[in-house]
Order: C-alpha cells, then sequence, then structure tokens
C-alpha cells in the first residue's frame, strides 16, 4: 500500500496499556509499508521496532499528587520530543492516550507544523468536556475506541473516526481451561476467584490488602475455593510480598487473561483491566483507591455517575464499584458472594455483561487506525 517511501513517526504512549496498544498499531503499520518510529515507549512497543528516545516506565504516575515529583523528568521529555520534531521530521506524530502529558505537548507540536494523530481519545467527558473543542485546533485526525465518543468529538469539530477497541484484536486466554486448571490443581467443579489490584506498585499498594482481606473471608466455609492473582508485567514477584501475607493465594505469571476468562468471579482495580474481564463475561467487583488528596481533587472534577469501563459502556451498572471508602474486605465480599455461590446470580452477570462486548464491535481496530494515520502521512 505504502510503496516504497519510508514514513516516519514519532510517537508517544506513557501507561501500559497505551504501550500495548500503540504496538498492535505499529504492526499494523509495518504491513501497509516501509516506516521508522521512534519515541516514548514501553517494552511492547520496543519490543514492536520502535526507537526509544524515553523508556515509558520512567515517566508513569498516578494521580494528581504524584505528578509533582515527576515534573523535572516530564518537562525535560517534552523538551526532547519538540527537539526531535525538528531532527527527525516525521510525517506525523502520533499520541496516544496519557492525557496528563499529550494534552500540552498537543498544542506545541501544531505550533511547529506537525501533523498530529490522536490514537485512545482521553476521557475528556469524563474530566473537561470542554477540552474536546480546544483539540478541534490542534488535532488533525483523532481515532476513539468506544462509539459513544465518535459523537461528542463530532460535536466539538475534532476530526474523528471510531475504529473499535484494539483489546478485541488477538483477545483471548493465553492457554484452555483444561491446562489452566491443571496448572492450578484446582479438583473438577472447584470455584476460582482471580484477584487483579493493578498494574503499577502505587495501585498494589492501595489494593492489594482489601483484596486479600476479603478473599480470606470468601474461602472461608469454602474449602474448595482457589484464589489466584495475576503478576502484572513489570511487577516483580518481590514487591508483591514485600510485608504481605499472601496465604493461600497462588501468584501466575503469564496468565492473567486466563484468569480473567475462566475465574468463577475477579475483583479488579478500575482501569483497562476491568474491561478485558468484562469481555469474558466473567462477574467482576471493580475497586479503586487512591490518596485523600487525589480523591478530593477527583470528586471536584469528575462528572460521571460511574468510572468502571464496563459500566461506563454499558450505559448501566453491570459491575458493582467500591471506590476509595467502599473499597473494604467487607465490602467486596458482599459483593463477590453470591457469584461465587448462586449460579442464576452468576448467569443475570453474564448476560448483562454482553452488551460491552456488543458495543465495542469486532476485531481489527489496529488496521483501521494504521490506515488512518497512513493516509494522513501521505
Amino acid at each position: 500500500m505504502g510503496g516504497g517511501v519510508e514514513r516516519r513517526f514519532l510517537l508517544v504512549a506513557g501507561e501500559a496499556s497505551g504501550d500495548l496498544h500503540a504496538a498492535r498499531l505499529v504492526r499494523a503499520l509495518q504491513r501497509l509499508g516501509p516506516c521508522r518510529v521512534r519515541g516514548v515507549a514501553g517494552p511492547a512497543l520496543r519490543a514492536a521496532g520502535v526507537e526509544c528516545l524515553v523508556r515509558m516506565e520512567d515517566l508513569a504516575v498516578l494521580g494528581f499528587a504524584e505528578i509533582v515529583a515527576k515534573l523535572p523528568r516530564l518537562f525535560a521529555t517534552r523538551a526532547r520530543l519538540l527537539a526531535e520534531l525538528r531532527r527527525f521530521a516525521p510525517h506525523a506524530v502520533v499520541l496516544v492516550d496519557y492525557p496528563g502529558f499529550n494534552l500540552r505537548l498537543g498544542p506545541r507540536l501544531k505550533r511547529h507544523a506537525a501533523r498530529v494523530f490522536y490514537y485512545i481519545a482521553p476521557q475528556v467527558w469524563a474530566w473537561h468536556p470542554e477540552r474536546a473543542a480546544a483539540m478541534s485546533r490542534w488535532v488533525d485526525r483523532l481515532a476513539v475506541v468506544f462509539p459513544f465518543e465518535e459523537a461528542i468529538f463530532r460535536a466539538a469539530n475534532v476530526p474523528v473516526t471510531f475504529v473499535g477497541h484494539p483489546l478485541l484484536d488477538d483477545f483471548g486466554p493465553e492457554v484452555d481451561e483444561g491446562v489452566f486448571r491443571a496448572e492450578l490443581g484446582l479438583v473438577p467443579g472447584a470455584r476460582l476467584l482471580g484477584l487483579l489490584p493493578g498494574s503499577r506498585g502505587q495501585e498494589l499498594e492501595r489494593h492489594l490488602g482489601p483484596m486479600l482481606g476479603a478473599a480470606a473471608r470468601l474461602a472461608h466455609g469454602r474449602p474448595d475455593l482457589g484464589v489466584v492473582l495475576p503478576l502484572a508485567p513489570g511487577l516483580a514477584r518481590a514487591r508483591l510480598a514485600l510485608g504481605r501475607d499472601l496465604g493461600a493465594v497462588r501468584v501466575l505469571e503469564g496468565r492473567t487473561r486466563a484468569v480473567q476468562a475462566f475465574a468463577t468471579a475477579c475483583v479488579v482495580a478500575s482501569g483497562t483491566a476491568t474491561l478485558e474481564t468484562a469481555l469474558f463475561a466473567t462477574p467482576l467487583a471493580i475497586v479503586y483507591r487512591t490518596g485523600r488528596l487525589n480523591y478530593a481533587i477527583a470528586r471536584r472534577v469528575v462528572t460521571l455517575p460511574r468510572i468502571g469501563l464496563p459500566n461506563i459502556v454499558a450505559g448501566a451498572e453491570v459491575a458493582p464499584e467500591l471506590i476509595q471508602d467502599a473499597c473494604t474486605p467487607e465490602g467486596i465480599e458482599r459483593a463477590v458472594a453470591p457469584w461465587l455461590d448462586d449460579p442464576d446470580a452468576r448467569a443475570r452477570v453474564h448476560r448483562a455483561l454482553a452488551i460491552v462486548r456488543e458495543r465495542l464491535g469486532g476485531p481489527g481496530a489496529s488496521e483501521r487506525a494504521a490506515r488512518l494515520l497512513w493516509e494522513l502521512a501521505t
């Protein structure tokens, strides 16, 4: 499609999920024709052949208060990217989610005459709806992954296309259920509880305690219940166990999707993992805790009644949300216990969650986004 002309792209992905989705985008670009990509990259992008200017891991922050400590590095990264814009002369700059950084970088890129492609829209519909209109002044093409976003950004005069969600590209568990249960040594018919506290250290510190407490309560009186915790990429096993009694919880590596697919129920920190779990129609409780200052700020600026992605996509509460002070062992136990004990309760959740996959469309998001980007760079 692209012939022999090499396309150059400067790319910025600042979070783990954006790194994975951007890596799929890069591979789709490589199938369209010769290209060279460099920028802020995590492990998935580096594995896809992206030339790393700044490691994504060095920029990761969680919440408003934690940003302050990273400001010098964030400013230095922005300056380096603007300098690279002049040296590398990319055909287009690709910004992937990461709104705290990219929404400030974007206007500066446009002042330097860059073509700006934004992939996976910042969730301005939750935080600052007026920023959608501001984006119309500097975004050349926006590729959104949720269907309801297209109308929001089109109304703000942003050139926008719904491409589908990249989670549906190559979506499935790492092994089949028989292999997975054999690996765990589960007896036939045993129930399984999955704990997914988040991919970052700060999330782990805030969510793992209530999750472990809930797991201990749920295991009492349910001797067949297995509890598993899939280790997020880049999260050291030693850090997981530091200062904590994991009890009978099994820690797994390379089996996150299998846990999401085959668990009887899951407890999942708010974020992309909640959407993944919902796409498998596995009953889940969504939890989230942050620092008091972060929470106070968020309560003032977030306009949505729900924060869980499955609930936002469905337009209804298909997964209970246990936020801040509600995120306790007792609260998690009350939410999850019916799914472990009552097949009818699980069936009702399966039916409710089916709408999430239905609304996200089919696979192929990465290919569709890559074609839009390639056309912009032509």
